[in-house]
């Protein structure tokens, strides 16, 4: 015989999951220093506009190692799946972050899947995905393209509104010396991958081209790129120099009459091409925890230091801004002539 559940009892059984959902949202929240280095911004995209980013990769873990990155020399070059908070711990983060941003006044046009490694590393990406949609924001997510001969990665992303691919190449030689690869990955595998993917997907699709100097930035490997490209179903295809001080000292961006001639080029190579070269403008954004969340965006890149001073200038932080350089928490450098802070590599583990 079946038996029935009082409405007290149903009423029992409701308070202690409430009670233990909030002893879990308080437990995981309290650790502030994961939240910022995990769920950072909202940040400025010049494809998305105001973004709430999502870095869930162990930090320096990645399939790449390119060298124009931002962030340091990879630990860890890895093709397995790696990440830091479970789909419910990322939930209150990301929950307990866009109430911060809301109370401040602001709003944001995407949740963003990025950071120091490649968010398909992430085992759990789609139920990330899938949780992160109850706040009503569209997703999008930035991979380095390189598991995408994985069906299961393309299922991934396939949970997501706008999906961008890094594609710097398609000469296997100038891919080895511009990303680095993980050993196992075979780049005619990727390629196939990228055009499986771009005919099963139906949400927005571009992809990315990091133009660096003597490498890429010429006829040849702009006319490939082009033929592969128009293959593909895409949205569009943005074309950029590196705008953060990078790895490798040599990995520049075009001069600028190279630069000129390839956007010509480009323009004509490439259907649905744009040119994403320096911003006009950079800005900083944080809520009440001013330290730990500049910190976290650090974790990404360095960050212009005219934005952060004009925002802790304006918000009583500059004592606290001085007191990170003063402990050499953060450091000040250079690059094509704007003033950045970055991480303290020596601090970091």
């Amino acid at each position: 015989m079946e038996k029935i559940i009082s409405t007290e009892t149903k009423g029992w059984i409701k308070t202690k999951i409430v009670s233990l959902c909030t002893k879990l949202e308080k437990y995981i929240l309290s650790n502030k220093t994961l939240k910022c280095k995990v769920v950072f911004g909202p940040v400025r995209s010049r494809r998305l506009g105001l973004v709430l980013g999502i870095n869930n990769i162990k930090k320096k873990v990645c399939s790449y190692d390119c060298i124009y990155c931002p962030i340091g020399e990879k630990s860890c070059c890895s093709i397995c799946t790696n990440n830091c908070l479970s789909p419910h711990e990322l939930y209150f983060s990301v929950k307990n972050k866009i109430d911060e941003i809301k109370k401040s006044g602001k709003d944001i046009d995407y949740i963003l899947f990025a950071g120091s490694g490649d968010p398909a590393l992430d085992s759990n990406l789609s139920q990330e995905i899938s949780i992160l949609r109850e706040f009503g924001y569209k997703i999008a997510v930035f991979t380095n393209s390189a598991l995408l001969w994985n069906e299961n990665i393309q299922e991934n992303l396939m949970y997501a509104d706008y999906v961008s691919l890094k594609v710097d190449t398609v000469n296997e030689e100038t891919w080895l010396k511009i990303n680095r690869p993980h050993q196992r990955l075979r780049y005619n595998l990727i390629l196939s991958g990228i055009e499986q993917f771009s005919k099963r997907y139906k949400g927005k699709l571009t992809t990315e081209t990091m133009l660096i100097k003597n490498i890429n930035d010429n006829e040849n490997e702009i006319d490939q790129l082009g033929k592969f490209l128009n293959t593909i179903k895409r949205n569009t295809s943005y074309f950029m120099t590196p705008i953060y001080p990078t790895i490798k000292s040599y990995a520049e961006g075009p001069d600028t009459e190279t630069l000129l001639k390839l956007s010509e080029l480009i323009k004509e190579k490439v259907s649905n091409s744009v040119m994403l070269c320096c911003p006009e403008s950079e800005e900083f954004f944080a809520t009440d925890d001013f330290e730990n969340e500049l910190l976290g965006l650090l974790e990404m890149h360095p960050v212009n230091e005219i934005a952060v001073k004009t925002f802790a200038l304006a918000n009583t932080k500059i004592s606290k801004l001085n007191e990170l350089i003063e402990l050499k928490l953060i450091k000040q450098l250079e690059y094509n002539g704007k003033k950045y802070y970055a991480l303290n590599e020596l601090l970091q583990i």
